[in-house]
């Protein structure tokens, strides 16, 4: 099976640089300096490649500044979370298991050719909670910055059909607050639409409890389903998965597509087991407080 499952419009690139109103010789200087400036970090690990800098200045509109930011997250949030990132590599049988027990499965066209289509899906029989998904989805994270394009809005798909109420109490109040400084402190991706489908009545209460930790835009986003059939109305036949009534790959085909994939990554994957910051050299001393803001005092009861 073909694990080349990121099929990115090769013109995509070129458009996202022109939304920015950057050159391609502009967006190289830019990550060159980037590069420049982790060599003077030393806490830093290593020197980041040139593809996910582009994909980090790309998530961040070109600010310098923030991109540096949440380049330094990156690192840093390894050594911070190690709930989330020790025992992650997807190779151990952890995490392979976790791969068969919930369907993160990513469409290999994007929609307009810029929107990443993503449907997640938790199996009959699943022991697994949030934070394995989360640690299964930076590490899918991870490879897409080597290769997608992050520069467009994501299309994000919950398939409610298998969760109960018991899968969603273990959404703990810490563990929503570093899932927010995962997805919104590093990778910062934005979501263009959210749908929820086969949607329970419990799904309203929950999203009442979340909404004062979401932007609101973010929370706008959101569309509860009955059904599934709004997919027919957003992706095209050969795109939507047979699971679907569609004549696109399976959620399984496209789960074992994307193992493929990330078995491509062992090395990098391998790497990132031992790639943390040395807070020592840290030339600032970390402050929680800002990586938390609201949270940080809470969080230090949780963290320190």
């Amino acid at each position: 099976m073909n694990p080349d499952i990121l099929h990115v419009d090769p013109n995509e690139i070129q458009r996202a640089l022109e939304r920015y109103d950057k050159t391609e010789e502009e967006a190289n200087n830019d990550i060159k300096t980037i590069q420049e400036w982790m060599k003077n970090q030393p806490h830093l690990p290593e020197i980041m490649d040139k593809v996910p800098i582009r994909n980090f200045l790309f998530l961040n509109k070109f600010n310098m500044e923030k991109t540096q930011r949440k380049i330094d997250m990156y690192y840093t949030v390894r050594g911070l979370f190690p709930d989330f990132f020790e025992n992650s590599n997807p190779k151990l049988e952890l995490m392979q298991k976790v791969m068969e027990a919930v369907y993160l499965c990513v469409l290999p066209t994007a929609l307009d050719g810029i929107h990443r289509v993503f449907i997640i899906k938790v199996n009959p029989g699943n022991v697994f909670g949030p934070r394995e998904l989360v640690v299964h989805s930076t590490n899918v994270t991870e490879m897409r910055l080597y290769e997608d394009c992050l520069a467009a809005g994501e299309i994000l798909i919950f398939d409610m059909t298998n969760i109960s109420l018991s899968d969603v109490k273990k959404l703990t109040p810490t563990l929503i607050i570093k899932i927010l400084v995962i997805f919104e402190k590093v990778y910062s991706i934005r979501s263009k639409d959210i749908y929820i489908l086969n949607s329970p009545g419990f799904v309203s209460v929950v999203l009442s409890i979340l909404k004062s930790s979401l932007k609101q835009k973010i929370f706008e986003r959101i569309q509860c389903c009955d059904d599934s059939a709004v997919l027919k109305g957003i992706l095209s036949n050969d795109q939507l998965p047979k699971d679907y009534g569609g004549e696109g790959p399976s959620l399984h085909e496209l789960n074992e597509m994307l193992k493929l994939k990330l078995i491509t990554y062992e090395e990098r994957f391998d790497s990132l087991d031992k790639l943390r910051t040395d807070e020592s050299l840290r030339p600032k001393k970390l402050n929680k407080d800002e990586i938390f803001g609201f949270f940080g005092h809470f969080m230090k009861l949780n963290v320190d």
